[in-house]
């Protein structure tokens, strides 16, 4: 049986791009809300929410605990431009069970955020 080794670097790569389990979700007006489901026995770890571009409003991240719930903002975006001092990127923690909403209103802006769920 003979294995291409531009198969083999392929698999090689995919392991390398996920094994950080961080995942990276960009959210405009037209997408907006998305909604990511946290079990009761999971924690949800976001490292950094950004927006870019627009000024009307700024993205929120709401939780919703438990599911279906009154949504609760615990997150604003931090604005990434050249013309004003960096904002602080503010990392947060959700226990399940819950379901967390990114919001990104304006339609001038793009959010990014990253997260990643674990184990309780």
């Amino acid at each position: 049986m003979r294995y291409s080794l531009g198969g083999l670097l392929f698999v090689a790569a995919v392991g390398l791009a996920v094994a950080d389990n961080f995942r990276s979700l960009t959210v405009t007006a037209t997408s907006s809300p998305q909604t990511i489901r946290v079990h009761g026995d999971q924690l949800m770890f976001i490292r950094n929410f950004t927006q870019d571009g627009g000024t009307a409003t700024r993205g929120t991240v709401s939780v919703e605990k438990p599911p279906g719930a009154n949504a609760i903002k615990v997150l604003t975006a931090a604005m990434v431009d050249d013309t004003n001092p960096p904002e602080v990127i503010n990392t947060i923690v959700i226990a399940g069970p819950a379901d967390v909403v990114i919001n990104c209103p304006d339609p001038d802006a793009t959010c990014f955020i990253s997260y990643r769920k674990g184990s309780n």
